[in-house]
């Protein structure tokens, strides 16, 4: 389920804030729009996440993309609009329940469409929603897979998701409220002239012509790193599984075999050749900016803090 919180999330909370939705509300919250993804699709910055194939299929940025079509669906076929329509064709008619209850139903659904049997979500920056998640999917697991500091800070810097959720973070903070996403039109005239092009529908061009210093970045990562962390450290150790992108990158057959374990499916030697194959490493300067490696630092510490747990447990295995 690729990117499929983050798709939903871009709709404001209802994604997160459980209670019971009927069938309807539902299928409504899965294909509304997601207007921020629609103006990064529509602009001429567009991230690689975007799956849809945009100017082809039946939807289009311009009149809204159902949230569920930007990223997930085309990760899961080459004909996404044909999934969406028989997911509509479905969705609305079922019974009102939990909307933890409703989201399982829907990785089932998926699961006897698609044939799979291990439902995997994968959301970038998906630390953010860790609290909530933990108290819909007791029996989840879950896997934080991360990444050096400083060239996650040079990542997002280039990156115009990460560049408008941060500008919009900043916003958030200032208006008191409590997503990102509940910026519209009504707070322009409360925000400051550095933001105010972000109220209401997210203007590309700005945010990527924004003067951020990369040190930004790395205290913006360093944020969600500590409060992530400890919220994951919550979790019981059988349910917890600490990844970082570099051990896959040295031993990529090694650490996604450990994954495909940890998820309960079977690391199959074809699609661990197939997967190994995949994994580039792409030799970059490193970042040397000590404002930067300062921001970084916190969420550096954390880090090493919950890695060490799992090195020890796994040297006495």
């Amino acid at each position: 389920m690729n990117e499929f919180f983050t798709s939903l999330a871009c709709r404001g909370n209802a994604a997160f804030e459980g209670g019971v939705l009927d069938g309807n509300d539902f299928w409504s919250l899965l294909s509304g729009p997601a207007r921020p993804l629609d103006a990064i699709a529509a602009s001429g910055f567009p991230m690689p996440e975007l799956l849809y194939p945009y100017g082809q299929g039946r939807f289009g940025p311009e009149s809204g993309v159902p949230a569920i079509s930007h990223m997930a669906l085309p990760a899961l076929t080459a004909n996404p609009d044909t999934l969406h329509d028989e997911l509509a064709a479905t969705i609305p008619g079922w019974p009102a329940r939990p909307a933890a209850d409703q989201y399982r139903a829907l990785f089932a659904e998926l699961g006897q469409r698609l044939g799979g049997t291990v439902v995997v979500e994968r959301s970038g920056a998906s630390l953010a929603f860790l609290p909530a998640l933990r108290v819909m999917f007791p029996e989840a697991r879950f896997v934080h897979l991360s990444r050096s500091g400083p060239a996650c800070a040079l990542s997002m810097s280039r990156h115009i998701g990460f560049r408008t959720l941060l500008l919009r973070t900043e916003a958030m903070v200032l208006l008191g409220l409590t997503s990102p996403f509940q910026i519209g039109p009504e707070h322009a005239d409360s925000l400051p002239q550095h933001l105010v092009h972000l109220a209401g529908n997210v203007d590309c061009e700005f945010v990527m012509r924004a003067p951020i210093p990369l040190a930004e970045f790395g205290t913006f990562w360093s944020g969600l790193i500590t409060r992530g962390v400890e919220e994951f450290m919550h979790l019981p150790a059988e349910r917890r599984m600490a990844l970082s992108y570099e051990d896959i990158l040295d031993e990529p057959e090694h650490h996604l075999a450990r994954l495909a374990t940890f998820a309960e499916a079977e690391p199959y030697p074809a699609w661990l050749r197939d997967a190994a194959a995949s994994v580039i490493r792409t030799d970059r300067p490193p970042v040397t900016d000590p404002d930067t490696l300062a921001a970084c630092a916190p969420g550096e510490l954390a880090l090493q803090r919950q890695n060490q747990p799992f090195h020890s447990t796994e040297a006495t295995s």
